[in-house]
């Protein structure tokens, strides 16, 4: 193997690693936005407190 085709084989791993590497990163950049976002959603869906103590006690197993 000549030292020629060994430094463009080195140099196109080194750019598949960084261009890995980037994607990679974008997509985790992607996932905190979509986990922050949902987080958000989950709190403003908050349901709003239960004022009759007797709601739930019963269970109607035949239904």
């Amino acid at each position: 193997m000549d030292i020629q085709k060994l430094s463009m084989d080195m140099a196109q791993i080194r750019l598949q690693d960084q261009v890995g590497t980037r994607v990679m990163s974008m997509a985790l950049g992607q996932a905190k936005e979509q986990s922050a976002e949902l987080l958000r959603l989950m709190n403003s869906a908050a349901l709003p407190a239960v004022t009759d103590p007797a709601l739930g006690n019963k269970v109607d197993l035949l239904a």
